[in-house]
Formats: C-alpha cells, sequence, structure tokens
C-alpha cells in the first residue's frame, strides 16, 4: 500500500475489502466512509439559487472542492468558485458553461445540475450544511491519517521520530480546519491588539520593569527589552567560552520572575545543571561540592541554595539522543501544562537529525534552526538556542567573533532575531584594563550581531572564577562578591 494519501476522490482505497478482518496490515473495522449527501446536495442547490454568490462568500473561506465526497457536487462548487474568482455571475446556465468548459459536462450533466439546484435552501441553512459537510470531511482524513501512520509504523525504513513529528503536524493542520482559523485577521483587530500592547509596556515602563522576560543583565534588558515570545535568539561561542553559564543565568533569572523555563541539555545531564544552579546561590566553592569535603557552614548554605533552586519552574530534560521533532513536541505538551514559557536548548551542534543520507549536515542545520524558530512562533515563547562557532574566530587577532563564524550554516542567522555572542578576552590571555589602569578580571562580552526587533551592540558582564555566577558589570559591586 502507498505510503502518500490513501484518499482517492474522498475515497479509502483499502474500501474494496469487503470483509472485516483484523491483521498486521487491518487493526481497525473497515466501514463505509462518513459522508452527509443530503447535506451536500441543499448546500450545492443553495449557491445554485437567488442569492448564492452571497452565500459563497460566507462560505467560502471554510469550504474547497475536497470537502465534498461526491465528485459531482465538488465539480459544480468547483465552477461556481471559478465564476467568482473572475466576477462572473454564477446563475445556472453560467454554472453548466463553466462546466462544459472544464470539461466535466458528460460527469456532471445539465439535469443533474438543475435537479440539484430544486434542493437550495436560505442563508442560515446554508451555514449549516457547509458545516456538515465540513466535518464528514475532517472525519475522512482522521480515518486517512490513521491508515497512514499504521502503514508507516509497520515500515521499518521509517525513522519512527520522523513518522510521529508529521503526524503532529497533520493532526495539527486538522484542528486548525476544524477551528477555522487560518491565522488572518482584519488590520483592526492587528491595530486594537498593537495599541493594547504598547499601552501595556507603557505600564511596565512606568513601574520600572522590562516589557519582556527578566535577562538578570540590567544593561542586556535595556538594550533588548528582555526576550518576548515569537523570538529565536541564538546564543554562539567558541567551546570553553560560557555559553552555558550565560544560558543557566538567563534561566534562573526567567524563572525567578515566575515563567516556567524547559531546558533540554544534550551536553550535561541534569543533575550537573542542577549542582551549577546550586552553587550560583551560594557561598561554595564547585570544587568542594565535587570533592565532598564539606563543612557544616557550608552545608547550611548549600541547603539554603537547595530550597531556593527547588522552587523554581524549571524542567531539565538531559536526552542526549533526540531530534527536533522530540524536541517540538515535548515543548507543545508541557505548554498546554503551562509549564513551558521559555526554552533553552543547549545546542544545536549536538541535536541528531535522521535524513537517511538525503540531506547534508548544512542542510539539516538549516532545518533545525528553522524548526526552533518554529516552535517560538507558534507557542508564543523565547527560545534560545546556543550553537558553536567554527575555527576562524581563532585566527583573528581580537578574536571577536562575527556572524560569519557562525558554524556549518547561513541559515542560523537568517531565522534568528537575535544573535549574542559570547566573549571572553581572559580566555585568549587578552589583558583589559579600566580607567585607573587595573587589569580587570574574569570580564566578558554579550556581542548583539543581530538585533531584528532593536539595535545592535555590547553588553559588558563579570563573572566569578569558576564561571558559576553572572554579575552585571560594576567593578564597585563585583568585588563584593565572592572571588570563586
Amino acid at each position: 500500500m502507498p505510503k502518500g494519501d490513501l484518499l482517492t476522490g474522498g475515497k479509502i482505497m483499502v474500501e474494496r475489502r469487503s470483509r472485516m478482518k483484523t491483521s498486521k496490515n487491518t487493526l481497525f473495522p473497515i466501514k463505509g466512509l462518513p459522508s452527509a449527501p443530503e447535506a451536500e446536495q441543499a448546500l450545492i442547490g443553495s449557491l445554485l439559487g437567488f442569492g448564492g454568490e452571497n452565500i459563497f462568500d460566507d462560505i467560502s473561506s471554510d469550504i474547497s472542492k475536497e470537502m465534498f465526497y461526491s465528485s459531482q457536487y465538488a465539480g459544480i462548487y468547483e465552477a461556481i468558485q471559478s465564476l467568482r474568482e473572475n466576477n462572473k455571475p454564477c446563475d445556472i446556465v453560467s454554472v453548466m458553461n463553466e462546466i462544459r468548459s472544464m470539461g466535466k459536462i458528460d460527469e456532471i450533466p445539465p439535469h443533474f445540475i438543475m435537479e440539484t439546484s430544486d434542493h437550495g435552501y436560505d442563508s442560515g441553512h446554508a451555514t449549516e450544511h457547509a458545516l456538515m459537510v465540513k466535518q464528514k470531511y475532517l472525519q475522512r482524513k482522521a480515518i486517512e491519517l490513521s491508515h497512514i501512520l499504521q502503514q508507516q509504523a509497520y515500515d521499518d525504513t521509517e525513522d519512527i521520530g520522523d513518522v510521529l513529528l508529521n503526524t503532529g503536524k497533520r493532526l495539527d493542520q486538522l484542528q486548525q480546519d476544524l477551528s477555522g482559523d487560518d491565522g488572518n485577521c482584519s488590520f483592526k483587530e492587528v491595530t486594537e491588539a498593537t495599541l493594547k500592547d504598547i499601552a501595556n509596556r507603557m505600564g511596565l515602563y512606568a513601574s520600572g520593569k522590562a516589557t519582556g522576560i527578566n535577562t538578570g543583565l540590567q544593561d542586556l534588558n535595556n538594550m533588548t527589552s528582555g526576550w518576548h515570545g515569537g523570538e529565536l535568539i541564538i546564543l554562539a561561542a567558541r567551546p570553553a567560552m560560557g555559553k552555558t553559564a550565560v544560558s543557566l543565568h538567563f534561566a534562573k533569572s526567567a524563572a525567578k520572575q515566575g515563567t516556567p523555563v524547559v531546558i533540554f541539555s544534550l551536553e550535561m545531564d541534569a543533575k550537573s545543571l542542577c549542582e551549577r544552579f546550586i552553587v550560583s546561590e551560594c557561598n561554595v566553592h564547585p570544587s568542594k561540592l565535587k570533592s565532598g569535603n564539606i563543612n557544616s557552614i557550608e552545608l547550611q548554605e548549600i541547603d539554603r541554595a537547595g530550597g531556593l533552586v527547588y522552587e523554581l519552574p524549571i524542567e531539565i530534560k538531559d536526552k542526549a539522543a533526540i531530534n527536533m521533532g522530540h524536541i517540538r513536541s515535548k515543548c507543545r505538551a508541557l505548554h498546554r501544562q503551562k509549564k513551558c514559557g521559555m526554552v533553552i536548548i543547549d545546542y544545536l551542534q549536538l541535536i541528531a537529525e535522521s535524513s537517511n543520507g538525503q540531506r547534508n549536515r548544512e542542510q539539516e542545520i538549516s532545518r533545525m534552526s528553522r524548526e526552533a524558530k518554529i516552535i517560538a512562533k507558534e507557542l508564543n515563547i523565547p527560545v534560545i538556542l546556543l550553537s558553536q562557532l567554527n575555527r576562524e574566530v581563532d585566527k583573528r587577532q581580537d578574536k571577536k567573533p562575527i556572524l560569519a563564524d557562525l558554524r556549518e550554516s547561513g541559515a542560523i542567522e537568517q531565522d534568528a532575531d537575535m544573535v549574542i555572542f559570547v566573549h571572553r578576552p581572559e580566555y585568549y590571555g587578552i589583558s583589559l584594563k579600566d580607567s585607573s589602569g587595573n587589569e580587570i578580571e574574569n570580564y566578558g562580552e554579550l556581542i548583539i550581531a543581530k538585533h531584528r526587533n532593536g539595535a545592535v551592540g555590547m553588553v559588558k558582564f563579570k563573572h566569578n572564577g569558576s564561571l558559576t555566577k553572572i554579575f552585571d558589570y560594576d567593578t564597585k559591586g563585583y568585588l563584593k562578591q565572592p572571588p570563586f
């Protein structure tokens, strides 16, 4: 049985089986497909009658020719649609001529059209009939989808992750078709929503709050107004530069604000990340946690920090071999439970994508960055996607990354609303001095190289020696922090 659509003219090919049976290939009883012939006849009759043009305008956004079970009614609807698109009258004679020009006059003879026109109703009934036609169509599509899933699940050459991802997308489309939400809205509605957002931002600004999710760095908040729904933020750096540390600071800051955060960690396990969160909240050196050489006072500090971390609305998914389909499914499930207000993925190049050898790595990276953007837009949440940079940055004298250093694909830059590079000159042995001539230690920069909705620039930050704590750049304030 082919893997593609099993509907042919609205009929599933398996209908040719006359007896009900259960086997490897047929898990469900074979029944006649759902249809509403009387509703289809009444709807087309209404479109052919007086005022049919107005009825068409009312129902055309919800009904397409594919939704008719009867190929004859589908042909008449296609003719009416063609006439309306060309601003021509839709009387019976015009419809007959249009069907003749389509070469379907033998299939849909004039007497059939005349007979159908006698079964029309008023516009109120037509809307109800259109809904019946649509519901039966969606029932057939659901049955079709179940058969496609069944066949592909038996196929050992199909990647089950791709099968489930594609099934999820088709289910989403069916739900969208059912609700009639095509993503369109009037400019009046857009204007009203925009003005409401502006007023809300004014209120937040007046109260000293960022309009988006708190980043945990005041200078970064000032430049970006925080993280916003629908944004894909690329946080990129060379290895050991601190991109995971910075991302965890973002996560903790958002969670403290009350935003539920989901972290997909493909490199570090959940316990290691939790340990980092605990260390960031207490004055105990990370090495002491590793060795277990902890005194009673330090243990109290750890318990206190653990209590703070315990209350944070953070979910950590540390499964290593996952693809973007898995990530998207998890995000959607958690979002429905109101447990996903921001996503952090660490990191892009570790995501496993099964392409069966049909795509090269650059194409896979392009696909994954696009999927990340879709997650952000679909759930209206910020997605922070960590990425490595190529080695070209290490060859330059100043070691500062640029957009061309994004590893493996220019599509990352294209999909991103914001690209932020983590740069620590001290890592490369580059010495920096303050205005008094003193050498600056534990200094870092967040270089905003792309900002679709704002300015680009650089934000300075400070960190402790173990890179477990991130601070606003304030030398005097930083000196009050522990040396580790």
